[in-house]
């Protein structure tokens, strides 16, 4: 507890040979979509204390002050919901943390919620920073997904189409970004994971084990119109509600898919 609380305060910084490799960015999201926040880092063999990962929001005009902790990573444990605005929302992408990855995602992301956020990786005696930008827009514009919500029946085992096909219009200026999101809750109100990620031009996959090399765009175009993905050798798991949401500012539009899977 005294070491957790000492990192909290941000005691004694070195430098040390840990590298944050993903660049300083902006990332754009229109209100009540995921926001993918990346950290990926590199060790070295002289960073030898225990892992601690911490993500915080910032303030000040210069980023000086630390307003909050959004999540912590320590001693092989995850601690999130600090703050009230984003209990349930934030989440580590990946279930190997060590490996690398300490990106998160903010689901339902609010207005609210635009800001700075800083990735801090500590291994003693190494320390490394980043810092994400997320700006947080209120429009709609007239983006469309043309594929109708419908439900995708497979067996055990198969490989399971689920379309999304989507239709721009000459207003949507910003870059195009797609995911697709596993729903939960009564109503499908709650987004439980994401599932594949396409921004800035790159696929993100592989966000959880049991979903791992299986899931796949099916177009090489993707700006074309074609979100499509597949699921290979489907597994009972895999049975419940997926969105596909598609944004290109400031256009939003989405679509669920069911998919059942029988034995």
């Amino acid at each position: 507890m005294v070491r957790l609380l000492g990192f909290l305060c941000g005691v004694a910084d070195f430098t040390g040979s840990l590298a944050v490799t993903t660049p300083e960015q902006t990332v754009q999201k229109a209100k009540g979509e995921t926001a993918y926040l990346p950290c990926k880092f590199s060790l070295s063999p002289e960073d030898q204390g225990p892992l601690d990962i911490e993500w915080l929001r910032l303030s000040g005009p210069d980023n000086e002050k630390v307003d909050r902790v959004i999540i912590l990573y320590s001693v092989d444990k995850i601690y999130y919901d600090f703050c009230e605005d984003l209990k349930g929302r934030v989440h580590f992408t990946s279930n190997d943390i060590k490996s690398g990855d300490a990106s998160i995602t903010v689901t339902d992301v609010q207005l609210s919620d635009a800001g700075t956020y800083r990735c801090r990786v500590k291994k003693a005696p190494s320390v490394a920073n980043r810092n994400l930008q997320l700006t947080v827009t209120d429009f709609t514009g007239s983006l469309t997904v043309t594929t109708p919500e419908q439900t995708v029946q497979k067996a055990k085992g198969e490989t399971a189409y689920l379309p999304c096909k989507f239709s721009l219009s000459p207003e949507d200026q910003g870059p195009l970004d797609i995911e697709w999101l596993r729903l939960s809750g009564p109503d499908n109100e709650k987004v439980d994971r994401v599932i594949i990620l396409y921004s800035v031009d790159k696929i993100y996959y592989d966000f959880y084990q049991d979903l791992k090399g299986r899931v796949h765009f099916t177009s090489d175009d993707i700006k074309s119109g074609d979100a499509s993905i597949s699921i290979t050798d489907v597994q009972l798991s895999d049975t419940g509600t997926s969105q596909c949401r598609v944004r290109k500012a400031p256009g939003v539009a989405k679509s669920n898919l069911q998919l059942t899977v029988f034995n």
